[in-house]
């Protein structure tokens, strides 16, 4: 039975997405495939019970049979914080341990996902170092390509974890930068002894979200256009100047949600003009009755929420960057990602993955 840990540098990575698409593929190949993400940074209810939304997913998508408590047998709320203060690390290593323990049982490969980066629960004993050096678990960093931190981020990992560090899959690469990555970076890494798996390029569709589930999460009211809640979004803009300077920068963006102020009927209609893909109206303003029907008729939704403009904005823009890979054309997507973009044959050499 073969282990193998991915985690995130500085997180918005798309390491789960990365997890997703590995796991689908291990399974296609014949393999039974197991998942556990010791640490949940992302609070989520399924069936009464509090766990990680990435787990809970997991479970669906590889139609794995473990419970949740298994699954994800940490999750970080307020209470469990308080209360694990008052226990020695140890244990709660022990608590994963269990858990593992059960999730592996009959298993060729398990999947461990990070949390949010990999020193989140460092001060808890339940970091990524902590936990793959209990299991002996070869580690694999997704990070995300920034030309700020370039290799600086896979420099900190390896100097922390040493050998367990197998590689790293560069996930997100803007276009006008695959050359440089391939044919600089990544050599100059290779020579200093840092493996790269894979470079994955910046995917539109993978960075998107849904204004059904985009609603959800913001507890917005959707007023109208609920025949297109499918419509994917990308990019949040904050409707705040003049109409006709909004105009021009709604243009120039791509697949956006325009979030202002709902007695903004300047703005709401020159963003429908520009092909908003919905609205997002703050302060529990209602928009005027004409702002309703020239949505219906283009099929805008209008999504209502009481916050206001500034939260909201900022609410919406981690959601997108965050977008969970949950629509079954993602999913497709991903496995076209990983099966051309990532060395899967150089990995299952370092696991010492064998095959039947």
């Amino acid at each position: 039975m073969v282990n193998l840990y991915l985690i995130s540098g500085a997180g918005l990575s798309g390491l789960h997405t990365i997890c997703i698409g590995l796991g689908r593929r291990f399974q296609k190949e014949g393999l039974k495939v197991g998942y556990i993400k010791p640490l949940g940074n992302r609070y989520y209810q399924e069936d009464g019970k509090a766990t990680d939304e990435d787990a809970a997913f997991m479970r669906h998508t590889l139609g794995l049979e473990e419970s949740l408590d298994d699954l994800c047998p940490v999750v970080l709320t307020p209470q469990f914080i308080r209360e694990s203060l008052k226990k020695k690390p140890g244990d709660l290593v022990q608590t994963v341990m269990g858990a593992y323990e059960r999730v592996s049982k009959g298993k060729d490969l398990v999947i461990i996902q990070g949390a949010f980066t990999w020193t989140q629960g460092l001060f808890l004993g339940l970091s990524a170092r902590h936990i793959a050096s209990a299991l002996k678990a070869p580690v694999i960093l997704v990070e995300r390509f920034n030309d700020v931190y370039l290799a600086d981020n896979i420099i900190a990992v390896h100097d922390a974890f040493g050998d367990e560090l197998i590689g790293t899959i560069f996930n997100m690469v803007p276009q006008n930068r695959e050359s440089f990555l391939k044919d600089i970076l990544a050599p100059r890494l290779e020579s200093d002894g840092l493996r790269i798996l894979g470079s994955v390029p910046y995917d539109h569709t993978l960075r998107s979200i849904n204004v059904e589930e985009l609603a959800r999460l913001l507890n917005g009211k959707i007023l109208t256009g609920q025949e297109h809640l499918d419509n994917l979004v990308e990019d949040i803009v904050v409707g705040a100047m003049s109409s006709e300077h909004a105009l021009s920068i709604f243009r120039r963006r791509r697949n956006i949600s325009v979030v202002t102020g709902g007695d903004r009927s300047d703005i709401q209609l020159a963003a429908m003009e520009a092909k908003a893909k919905c609205l997002i109206l703050t302060g529990n303003l209602m928009p005027a009755g004409t702002i309703l029907g020239r949505a219906e008729e283009l099929g805008v939704p209008v999504i209502l929420v009481s916050t206001d403009t500034f939260t909201t904005a900022e609410r919406a823009e981690m959601i997108v960057k965050s977008a969970r890979t949950h629509e079954p054309s993602k999913l497709e997507r991903v496995q076209e990602l990983i099966d051309c973009c990532i060395d899967l044959d150089r990995i299952d050499g370092l696991i010492g993955l064998k095959k039947s």
